[in-house]
């Protein structure tokens, strides 16, 4: 059985200094390496909010225009105008939807980086302290991974 490799293909997390030129400074490169990815990740993420807020903006009209058409008092050109709103406000509601699984598709093949790379599910910091037994006149400690020091006997 082969193992596929082609999920590791596109990582961006090399800090190998061979890829470089000797003329070009390393450190600068790592530098603007680092603020392209920042910035490409904060021009995704406001994107991501755009099509949201858009969304939301357009679904709250929709909802508005519905709750104006359940009112029996409306005459038949008003109603007509705003089945007409309403139809408009759906095309822009199935744009947003193809942008939004547009983005989707977009960072589910973007290149994995150092900050995307993994999330941190649940965290959990315990402290341990040393725990001393009595066995027999004999005090026998137990060190756990804390680094607190060795007590003196």
């Amino acid at each position: 059985m082969a193992i596929d490799y082609s999920r590791w293909k596109d990582i961006e997390i090399s800090d190998d200094e061979d890829d470089t030129h000797p003329n070009i400074d390393t450190p600068s490169l790592f530098r603007w390496r680092h603020k392209a990815r920042l910035e490409r990740m904060a021009e995704m993420k406001e994107e991501k909010e755009k099509v949201e807020g858009g969304k939301k903006e357009v679904l709250s009209r929709v909802q508005e225009i519905e709750e104006k058409l359940s009112n029996t008092n409306l005459d038949e050109k008003e109603r007509i105008k705003l089945e007409l709103e309403r139809d408009n406000i759906r095309k822009q509601e199935e744009e947003y939807l193809r942008k939004e699984k547009e983005l989707a598709d977009k960072e589910r093949l973007a290149p994995w980086n150092i900050d995307t790379i993994g999330k941190e599910t649940w965290s959990r910091t315990i402290v341990n302290k040393v725990v001393f037994e009595d066995i027999d006149s004999t005090i026998v400690f137990h060190h756990y991974p804390s680094p607190s020091p060795t007590p003196q006997l």
